[in-house]
């Protein structure tokens, strides 16, 4: 992100990364991936240990998952760990950015 005055001023406030931008990419991802299989979230639930209903809340987008259900995720998907790295560090320049201003 280039630092101009336009970002930099008062007026301009750098968005933090909400909750639910974390569910929707969370259950953007497994739609992604998991949504033409069939019997997905009884199949994906099984395989790692979790809760159909669990699985079901991600895929659809009613919560977020635990941290540790997070990590394995990322590890299972090359495309969502690429996109939680991305909010990571935009995350990151946003909190630069609040730093500098102070």
């Amino acid at each position: 992100m280039e630092i101009s005055r336009f970002n930099l001023s008062p007026k301009s406030h750098a968005q933090m990364v909400t909750n639910e931008q974390c569910i929707e990419t969370v259950s953007g991802a497994l739609q992604a991936r998991y949504g033409e299989l069939r019997n997905a979230a009884k199949r994906v639930s099984r395989s790692r240990g979790w809760t159909v209903k669990a699985f079901t809340n991600w895929l659809y987008g009613k919560n977020a998952p635990r941290m540790h259900d997070l990590i394995v995720l990322m590890a299972d998907d090359p495309a969502l760990e690429s996109r939680i790295k991305e909010m990571v560090q935009e995350t990151r320049e946003c909190l630069h950015l609040q730093q500098y201003r102070q």
